[in-house]
């Protein structure tokens, strides 16, 4: 499929394929409580770290989630409000703990379900698409 559309026709085209060769990573895990906070912002640049998730496009306010993001509830918030795709300029790593995994893409879709009374359980999900994310800018 030639994109975009454009006054020179033909010689400004991009080709996408559409279909074939995608890779998708779906993890699940558990969120539980824990001692640490689970998000660090190394050297305050724009890259935060998830447990074994390593992503970009995002600076992180410590003050938000009172300086540490460690608690299940917390955990969850996190991932609703900062780790949601807001539009195709942002990329993100994924990089699955000692497993020499690494892909870069987009996340493509982030479940929550909570269940229990006591202790209440979060299970996460994390729908993973692998590529090269191309967008243009004016």
């Amino acid at each position: 499929m030639p994109l975009p559309q454009a006054a020179l026709g033909a010689a400004e085209n991009v080709l996408v394929k559409a279909e074939g060769n995608t890779m998708r990573i779906t993890i699940t895990w558990v969120l539980h409580d824990d001692d640490t906070s689970v998000v660090t912002v190394p050297n305050n640049d724009t890259t935060f770290v998830v447990g074994s998730t390593t992503t970009s496009g995002f600076v992180i306010s410590s003050s938000k989630y009172g300086g540490s993001v460690d608690t299940a509830d917390e955990q969850a918030r996190f991932m609703t409000e900062e780790m949601q795709l807001k539009g195709v300029e942002y990329q993100y790593q994924l990089i699955i703990g000692d497993t020499a995994i690494s892909r870069g893409g987009l996340i493509e879709k982030i479940s929550l379900q909570k269940s229990g009374s006591t202790p209440v359980t979060w299970k996460a999900t994390l729908q993973f698409i692998v590529g090269d994310v191309v967008t243009i800018s004016n």
